[in-house]
Parts: C-alpha cells; sequence; structure tokens
C-alpha cells in the first residue's frame, strides 16, 4: 500500500480501479510466463549439450538432433518473449510444455520427464488462464497418458531405445535431476504467482468494500498523516484531512464555534492505543453544519506494534434532527397531558373525599376507577418524561444521607394497596447492621416501587415477595427482591432493561405497564454508582439484586440510558 492516501471507490472510479486490477493481474501473468521462459533456457544450455555427448556413445542421434531442434526454437522464443502478448506467450508456453513431454513418453515410455511436463502444463495452464482451462488440460493429459499407457501395454506401442542403456549413463542422470529441478522451480514459480493474484484480488475486493460503504473510514499513521480515506470519508471530511485548506470550512465541537482539538480526534486517540467513540464532533463544510458520530480504534501491524489510527465517521444530522422531534413531541405531549391529567386527579380526589358531597353507590365504583386509571395514566407520563431525562442526562438527583431499611418499609407501606389488590404479601428482611447510605431517598424510593410492583403483578395470588436487605463488604449493601412467578422467558432476557421491553404484550396489556420501570431503575442505579442484576429460572420465579456503595465517589460517571 502507498504512503499516500488513496481514494478508489467513488461510482465514477470504479471503472478505473478494475482496469488497474486488471492491469496488475497481466504484470503477474506476464512475469510468470517470462520466468518459465527463462527457465527454458537453462534446459537447454545444459540438458542439449549432454544429449549431443550421449548421441555420440549411444547412437541415438536422430532423438538427440530433435532435441537440438527444439533446444534452438525454445531459445529463439525465449529471447523474445518481450515481444509477445501474454496470450501468445502462454499458448506457445504450453504447447512446448507437450512438444517435450509426448515425444518423451513416446521414446522413453511412462519413465520420462515427460509425464511432469503434461502434468505442470496444467498447473500453468491455471495460472495463466482460468481454472476450467486448467481442469480441461487435466483431463486432456489424463487421456494422453491413459493411451499411452494402454498402447504400451497392449504392445501397440514400443520403446525407441534401450531404457536399460539409458538408465546406466550419468549424463542421463544428470539429465533427468536438472530437468525434475526446473519443474520443481515451475510449480513453485507458479503457486507464489498465484498467491500473489489473490493477495492482488483479495486486496482490491476489500477496498472495494471498504470504499463502498456509507461510513467514513480514514487511517492515519504513526506520524499523523492520512494513509487512507474511503470516497465516504472524502465526502465527509473535507475540512479534516485539509485542515490548511482556505474557506470557512472547519471541525468544530457540537454546538459551539470552537475548533475541535486535533489531539482529540479518534484517529489520533487511537494512535495512543486508545478505543473510543466520540459524538461531539460538527463539520461545517460550505455553510451547513453536519453531525458526526466517530470511533476510533488502533491498528498494530505483524509485529504487535501500534502502527495505525483507524476512525470512521457517521453522519448521524438526519438522526440526530429527528431525535430531537421525537423528545421535542413526547415532551411537549407529556407536559400537555399532565396538566390536565392532575386537574382530573384532584377533582376524583374532591368528589371521592366527599368535599362536595358523598357520591351514590353506584356512581362510587366508576369514580374508583376512574381515580385508579388516571393514576396509572400520569404514572406512565411520568415514566416518560423520566426516560426522556434520562437520555439527555438532565434527570436531577439529591444526595443526602438515606436509612435504606426505612426506606424500604415505607414503600411497603405505600405499595400495600397495590400488593392487596394482586393477593400478595411483602416480607422484609433486614440483615444489615448498617443500612445508611449517601443517595436520592425519591429516586431510589422510585427504583423500590417499580421492583416492587413488578414482583406482585407477576407473583401469583397468595404468595409472597422477598424484600432481603443485607451487608456484602463495609462499604455495599445489596437488596434482592424476589418473586414467586413464572420466572424471565429466555428469549426476553436479552432485552429486558431496554425501554419499553415487555416479555408478553398480551399478558402485559392485561396486567397493566409500558415497559418503562426497569429501563428508568437501571440507570437510577447506575447513577448511584450501584448495579441491578437478575437471577430466573422458568417456573423458580425471579430475583432482582441491586448492588449499592454507601458513599458516592466524587466525578462519579456512570454510563445513563
Amino acid at each position: 500500500m502507498p504512503a499516500t492516501p488513496r481514494n478508489e471507490s467513488n461510482p465514477a472510479t470504479n471503472s478505473v480501479a478494475n482496469s488497474d486490477l486488471q492491469q496488475q493481474l497481466l504484470q503477474i501473468q506476464h512475469r510468470f510466463a517470462d520466468s518459465i521462459w527463462r527457465s527454458f533456457i537453462i534446459i537447454i544450455l545444459i540438458g542439449v549439450p549432454l544429449s549431443v555427448s550421449r548421441s555420440l556413445m549411444s547412437g541415438w542421434l536422430p532423438i538427440y538432433t530433435l532435441h537440438l531442434a527444439y533446444g534452438l526454437l525454445i531459445i529463439l522464443i525465449a529471447l523474445n518473449t518481450k515481444r509477445l502478448s501474454l496470450q501468445m506467450k502462454s499458448s506457445l508456453l504450453l504447447f512446448t510444455f507437450w512438444l517435450i513431454g509426448v515425444p518423451g513418453i513416446f521414446t522413453f515410455g511412462m519413465a520420462s520427464p515427460g509425464v511432469w511436463w503434461l502434468v505442470v502444463s496444467c498447473l500453468v495452464a491455471h495460472v495463466l488462464y482460468s481454472i476450467k482451462v486448467a481442469i480441461g488440460l487435466a483431463l486432456l493429459t489424463l487421456v494422453t497418458l491413459s493411451l499411452i499407457a494402454f498402447g504400451f501395454v497392449s504392445g501397440l506401442l514400443q520403446l525407441q531405445v534401450d531404457a536399460n542403456l539409458y538408465l546406466q549413463q550419468a549424463s542421463s542422470w544428470a539429465t533427468y535431476i536438472i530437468v525434475n529441478s526446473v519443474m520443481f522451480y515451475v510449480v513453485i514459480r507458479a503457486l507464489l504467482s498465484y498467491n500473489e493474484a489473490s493477495k492482488v484480488t483479495t486486496k482490491h475486493q476489500f477496498r472495494q468494500w471498504i470504499d463502498d460503504l456509507p461510513l467514513g473510514v480514514l487511517v492515519r499513521d504513526k506520524n499523523g498523516q492520512p494513509y487512507y480515506q474511503n470516497h465516504a470519508a472524502t465526502s465527509m471530511l473535507g475540512p479534516l484531512l485539509h485542515p490548511d485548506a482556505s474557506g470557512n470550512d472547519k471541525v468544530v465541537i457540537s454546538g459551539t464555534e470552537l475548533p475541535y482539538p486535533p489531539q482529540d480526534m479518534p484517529g489520533m486517540r487511537a494512535l495512543r492505543g486508545e478505543t473510543c467513540i466520540v459524538d461531539d464532533i460538527e463539520i461545517i463544510k460550505d455553510g451547513q453544519r453536519r453531525q458526526l458520530q466517530a470511533w476510533g480504534r488502533p491498528g498494530y501491524n505483524a509485529e504487535g506494534e501500534l502502527a495505525y489510527g483507524i476512525a470512521s465517521f457517521q453522519d448521524i444530522t438526519e438522526r440526530k434532527r429527528l431525535a430531537l422531534l421525537k423528545d421535542q413531541f413526547v415532551s411537549t405531549v407529556s407536559h400537555e397531558l399532565r396538566t390536565p391529567l392532575t386537574s382530573i386527579r384532584g377533582a376524583l380526589g374532591l368528589i371521592l373525599g366527599n368535599t362536595v358531597g358523598e357520591p351514590p353507590a353506584k356512581m362510587m365504583n366508576m369514580l374508583q376507577i376512574a381515580n385508579q386509571n388516571s393514576q396509572r395514566l400520569l404514572r406512565i407520563v411520568n415514566d416518560i418524561l423520566d426516560l426522556q431525562k434520562i437520555e439527555a442526562n438532565q434527570l436531577e438527583y439529591h444526595f443526602q444521607p438515606v436509612d435504606l431499611a426505612q426506606l424500604l418499609h415505607d414503600a411497603v407501606q405505600e405499595l400495600a394497596s397495590y400488593a392487596d389488590a394482586h393477593q400478595v404479601n411483602f416480607h422484609v428482611t433486614v440483615t444489615a447492621p448498617d443500612t445508611t447510605l449517601s443517595a436520592d431517598p425519591d429516586r431510589m424510593m422510585q427504583v423500590l416501587a417499580n421492583l416492587m410492583s413488578n414482583a406482585a403483578k407477576f407473583s401469583p395470588a397468595n404468595s409472597s415477595v422477598s424484600l432481603h436487605l443485607e451487608q456484602t463488604n463495609p462499604d455495599q449493601l445489596r437488596l434482592t427482591v424476589t418473586d414467586q412467578g413464572l420466572g424471565i422467558p429466555d428469549s426476553f432476557k436479552t432485552r429486558i432493561f431496554q425501554p419499553f421491553s415487555q416479555s408478553d404484550a398480551a399478558d402485559n396489556r392485561a396486567r397493566g405497564g409500558t415497559g418503562l420501570g426497569l429501563t428508568i431503575s437501571k440507570a437510577i442505579v447506575e447513577k448511584h454508582g450501584g448495579q441491578i442484576r437478575y437471577v430466573s429460572a422458568a417456573g423458580e420465579g425471579s430475583s432482582f439484586i441491586i448492588d449499592l456503595p454507601r458513599h458516592q465517589q466524587n466525578g462519579h460517571e456512570t454510563p445513563h440510558l
């Protein structure tokens, strides 16, 4: 790969890239064919003189005269291969293999190196032509050898020389070894050429795959200079790739006019061995702002040394715009719903409290249903607003010393009517000697309410929900909420903490719920520096386990959903 940036893959240059690939493959084939012709010169310069010397002692002058003629012809072709087209030199090469191989088999039988010539010609055909040509030539070789063998076995063919006399001569063995050595060279050279062609083709295909990606890919060398970029990167990152270019194009921190620090770009961070994800990059290009999300990953050479900084970029401007519109819509609708809901709940509360007189008995049941559903609807609206704040990292927390055991008992009292409605009871066990920790009591109460209401909702009638608070180490408390339900299906476990996820939509509509409780609970627990997990087996209930540190670390930040 060259040291300067390359871009080979926009639609206008695909044909150029393909032409470049074909040119590289042709060069490999030319080099291979020329090397084989040069190896023939070695055979001729050594083998033919040996053959001529043997002819004077063996009386095989006609045969070796033919060898000499072949040799002169091959040398003439070999010296002029640079002037021949690939098609011509390849055809003459295969013809030469057969011109030498077949007469040799007729003269000396199957012990002749001619068998090698025919077999190796198939490998040469594969490199110079295609696998189909090689297979066709292999079948032709098999048929030819079979016919010659049948001819010798049936007596239709006879050896033209005395093989015993041939094998007794040192020059014969010398020629045999030389010829076979060259054949081994041809085989090795063919394998190397095929491997080189495969690498070139694979590299081209890989480049084409990368260049066709909608993601921008930028690779920087160890000096921080652009080493390679695909078409999307060139189109997307013009000011980034050419920071000294004139004009108003620039890279800035999202929502500001401040230049983005070059050392904080993902490719440069990757060169420091970091793996990172950033989404605060904006490109100002042609007067328009485009927001990017980028990934950085270090690249290593074969020795395991850091050699490249690989960065990929995605334009998320439209995604951000749609997300903002969605958030604005949800926020507006939720706020608009909460205001009349609050009024409705207040009015229903006054009526149920007999402030305006005791309602008729027939009306009381309907008023209670209306009150319960207005409360449920308000909880849904509040959950949606909380989730939106969590996603924007705007949910407020007020940390203070909290007695988690007392908070747990308060949650049991608050959810007593809910438990009665589902015919379950809460059983609290506290084994921790000290249950105080730093937390936001309202947010922790929200977590307890979500977990306990879920446990009650999915437990069978007349069962118990266990709440166990213990100390796992001096600096950590563990709360376990265990129900006696049917457990969590395996198909649901991978998305249990995702927003709006429910294990069975029809069942949850009957039970009530939006699938936001666990998502919000996870975010709140992680904001407290804790972890939430679950243990569940089909038919054996579920346990949700929360580990919470007693004290918040300064500057502690945890991922939010």
